[in-house]
Formats: C-alpha cells, structure tokens, sequence
C-alpha cells in the first residue's frame, strides 16, 4: 500500500502522532507506517468518545495492539455533552487531543488514516447541504501540522492490504446506519454512481490543485479587506462590505469567525445570516454569533460597522 510518506514530508528519524480508532483504516496506516517507515517513532492516539457502548471494547482493542506492536499509546476520554452537536464535539476534542500530544512528544505532525473515499464522501457531503469552492475542494494532503498519508488510496486498496497483511481490526456498526447522511452517500448513493463512472473519486481528485488554487485566491483576497477594513475598535466597514462579490464576503466571514473563536463556520446558513444582518440590517439589530460560548457573543450593527459585543 502506498504511503505519502515521503522524507520531504516527515523528516527521516522524526515522532508521528497517529490517530487510531481501531478501525481498519488507521490500523492499516500504523501498520505501513512500521513497515515502510521504520525510522520514525509512532505515537498512537485513541480518543474514546464514550458515544457508543462498545467504545470500552475498541479502546482496549488498541491499547492491545499497539502493545503487541510495541508502539507507544495515548488514551483519552472526555465526558461527551449532554447535547448539541456531538459530532462536532468530538472532531474538536479529537484535535485538541492530537495536538497537545504532538507539543507533549515534540513530533513532526499528527497523522490520520482519511483515504480517497473518505475524501470524495465529505466533498458530496457538502455538495448536498450546499457548499461553496472550499467544499468542492475536499481535504487537503497536509494542513499545518495535520498529514493525511492515505489521501490518494481509495478504500478498495486499503481493504486488500488489510486482508493481505491480516492486519487485526474494529468495525464501527454505526457506518452501517443510513439513517446518516454520510452513510447513506457511502452505501447508497455513491456506489450508483461509481457504477455509473468508474473511478470517479480518483478523476475527482485530479481535480483538487484547480479548487485549492481557488480557495487560496478567495482567502487572500478575504485577509487583504479585513486588513484594511476591519478595525478593531470599531469592526467591520459595512459599505466596504457590501462592494464585495458574495464569493469573497462568504470568505471574509469564514476567516473572521474563525480568529475570534478558534472554530469553523457551522453551515451555509449560519454565513448567509451574518452576509444578511451586514448588509440590511438597522442600526442597533443583532445576530447570534457564536452562541456556544458561555459568555454569548453578537455581531451587532450601527450605520457604519458590524462589531462583535
């Protein structure tokens, strides 16, 4: 199985942290990292959610094996919230986790086992709750310090490996509820259309350089206006605002959100309301801006900016 692994990539001799759930995925990937990679040290990851009642089993599973493999391994498990988004909630903590063990270790990267399929099932995934260039772009090979190694292997390669190799492993029963948007595209929708076109993913993929270049044209162009636009005594210029094409203002929302809270943007909706109060909205009105934080916040108008209070 084919690695991105390549020295220009990870240093020979470097730590990795890898995040492993058990799943076939990241245990393929730990396992090819110890074969084809023997000059790194592995530091394994494994969060337990504590979100599915067999979430004990699959962290004894990887303790286990990591031990058997004689490879370091980090546990953690957080108390999960008694609601809002879960999903979200744990993608957080998962990488707040993964960091803090790459600081602890003074490692290279983080690595995760998200392969060609996970890449194309999360570009649908926008696609159908509407997205915008940096959905349509999918994953990246590496974003700062995060290495995703199995971008370019699909699934089908992974799972003859695996079965090659007879590399132990966990499944998940929940990929198997379709009640998920995710799992329906995975074992509904997508296999249609590979029937269809074959090989989609990959000719996707091939795609991914134009969509990137895009996205980092919008995000330049997004940081140069809130440079000169966005005070902050004041907040954001709302007549300088609205010259802007949607494209970029859509961009310039995602960027300010994002250094403000340390979060992304939640959905297409949430973006449309802020671009909506900036644009039409009286003296004095508000909107909800990040209402997760215990302390509320608004982005609120006068007749000049948008300021967040």
């Amino acid at each position: 199985m084919k690695l991105s692994l390549e020295s220009k990539l990870i240093p020979k001799g470097s730590t990795v942290v890898v995040g492993v759930s058990g799943g076939r995925d990241s245990m393929a990937l730990v396992y090819a990292l110890l074969h084809q990679r023997a000059d790194l040290t592995v530091i394994a990851a494994h969060m337990n959610h504590g979100l599915r009642p067999d979430a004990e089993v699959d962290a004894e599973f990887v303790e286990g094996m990591m031990l058997r493999w004689e490879v370091k391994c980090e546990l953690f498990s957080p108390r999960p919230p008694k609601d809002g988004n879960k999903e979200e909630w744990g993608r957080e903590k998962r990488y707040e986790f993964f960091e803090k063990l790459r600081k602890k270790h003074k490692a290279a990267c983080v690595l995760t086992a998200h392969h060609q399929d996970d890449d194309f099932e999360s570009m649908m995934l926008h696609f159908v709750r509407g997205t915008r260039v940096k959905g349509l772009s999918g994953m990246q090979l590496q974003r700062g310090t995060i290495l995703r190694p199995l971008l370019y292997t699909s699934r089908a390669e992974i799972n003859a490996y695996v079965a090659t190799e007879e590399i132990p492993y966990r499944d998940d029963p929940s990929n198997e509820d379709n009640a998920m948007t995710r799992n329906f595209l995975r074992n509904k929708v997508i296999p249609v259309l590979n029937h269809v076109y074959p090989g989609l993913a990959e000719r996707w993929q091939k795609q991914k350089s134009y969509w990137l270049e895009l996205q980092m044209m919008l995000e330049n162009s997004a940081d140069l206006f809130l440079t000169e636009y966005l005070d902050k005594k004041n907040g954001l210029s709302r007549a300088a605002y609205a010259r802007l094409p949607y494209p970029v203002r859509a961009t310039a929302l995602e960027l300010w959100f994002h250094r403000s809270t340390g979060k992304r943007v939640p959905d297409s909706q949430t973006l449309e309301r802020w671009d909506d109060a900036l644009l039409n909205f009286d003296p004095r009105k508000k909107t909800e801006w990040d209402p997760d934080n215990k302390k509320m916040r608004f982005l609120t108008m006068t007749k000049e900016w948008g300021k967040l209070a």
